[in-house]
Formats: structure tokens, C-alpha cells, sequence
């Protein structure tokens, strides 16, 4: 009876996201290897952050989602070397545990959020079946139609879904897009779900994600 436990260590230590930052003298946040965010919170962010209504009934905020990193496996940082002026964070669990979706946004200088979705999408092939700094190591693969189609009116994105190696039953869905210079990255992780019904839990999340443009 552990789940609820290896969950919240997924979330984690492996995947979900916040801002690798180290502040600069003109307040802008550099990021560099994973560490704990520091990238200021910019208040008019949160504004574009899912709300728990618009997901499914069972999930609430989740206070596990503060020092969050944006490495897909070890050594591979999809901000590495970004500067971003804030960020903003939500995060939810739904009870019983067994699924969690966290949404992050960057407000970054221009060029950036450009370069973060590049850098996404190339960390995320080179980290299939890689482990992270935990061991924990997934089989990333093209998201399905409808999770992809969630993100499709933004100005780029990139999805993927993605299986635990040793654990078939821990499943990732993540999608990183932008909005001129803001970047977003939005993962539902689930437990002992189904393809289908991760990938309709990702594609409401995604949908909710992508609908306010910053």
C-alpha cells in the first residue's frame, strides 16, 4: 500500500518541472543544471495556470510541487542556459492518489521560449529509456492524436507519452509549448491507468493549459 508514496517520489525526483534558476544582477534568472527554483513567481502568470475545476472531480492542490526540476534524464535540463524573468507553478493530486497533473510557466527573454520547446523536444528523444538521477528511466514515444491536437492552437509545441522501464504501470503524458516569449510545460502522471484513460485526462489537462494565452 506504498503507491500514494512511489507517486509523489515520481513526480518528484524524476519529471515535473520548475525553474532551474540562478538569479542575475538585472533580476533575471539564468538557468543552469537542476536545482532548486528560484526564478522569481511572477503574480500575473497565474492567471494562465489550470484551475482544479477545470479537471476531472478528485483532484486538489498539491503542496509536493515547489522544488520541482526540468530534467528529462540526468545531465539533460530542457532550460539550460534560458533566462527567464518569472515563473508560475500549479499542481494537482487527485484522491485516492493515483494521478497528478502540475502546470509551469516561464516568462522568458526573448528567444527563449523558442529555444525551451527546441530543447524539450530534443531532451525528451535523447532521454527515452535513459535513467535520471534517480534510476528511474521512461520510454518516451509520440503523444496520441487528441493529447497532441489539445496543443495545436499555440504558437509550437511538443508532446510525448512515456512508460516507467521496470514499472509498467507508472505512465507519463508531458507537453511543452509557447505563447511568444512565454513557455509552458504541463505533465499528467498517472498509476495503474489506462492508455485511454491517461490520454483523456491529458488532452482536458492540455486543453485547460493552452486555452489562455498569457
Amino acid at each position: 500500500m506504498r503507491r500514494p508514496h512511489r507517486l509523489r517520489a515520481a513526480l518528484l525526483a524524476a519529471l515535473l518541472v520548475a525553474g532551474a534558476a540562478c538569479s542575475d544582477d538585472d533580476d533575471t534568472a539564468t538557468t543552469t543544471t537542476p536545482t532548486t527554483a528560484t526564478t522569481v513567481a511572477d503574480p500575473a502568470l497565474d492567471a494562465v495556470l489550470v484551475r482544479q475545476e477545470e479537471l476531472p472531480a478528485g483532484f486538489e492542490p498539491s503542496p509536493d510541487v515547489d522544488d520541482t526540476i526540468t530534467a528529462f534524464c540526468a545531465g539533460e535540463d530542457a532550460a539550460a542556459g534560458l533566462q527567464a524573468t518569472g515563473r508560475a507553478l500549479a499542481g494537482y493530486r487527485r484522491q485516492p492518489e493515483g494521478a497528478s497533473v502540475i502546470h509551469l510557466v516561464f516568462r522568458f527573454r526573448t528567444g527563449d521560449a523558442e529555444r525551451f520547446v527546441d530543447q524539450a523536444a530534443a531532451i525528451l528523444d535523447r532521454c527515452s529509456e535513459v535513467p535520471d538521477t534517480t534510476g528511474l528511466a521512461f520510454t518516451y514515444t509520440p503523444a496520441a492524436p487528441a493529447v497532441d491536437a489539445a496543443l495545436a492552437g499555440t504558437d509550437a509545441h511538443v508532446a510525448r507519452h512515456g512508460v516507467s522501464i521496470g514499472s509498467g504501470n507508472l505512465a507519463i503524458d508531458i507537453g511543452v509549448f509557447r505563447y511568444g516569449e512565454v513557455g509552458e510545460l504541463v505533465a499528467v502522471l498517472a498509476v495503474d491507468a489506462t492508455r485511454d484513460a491517461l490520454d483523456g485526462l491529458s488532452a482536458q489537462a492540455f486543453a485547460a493549459a493552452s486555452a489562455r494565452r498569457p
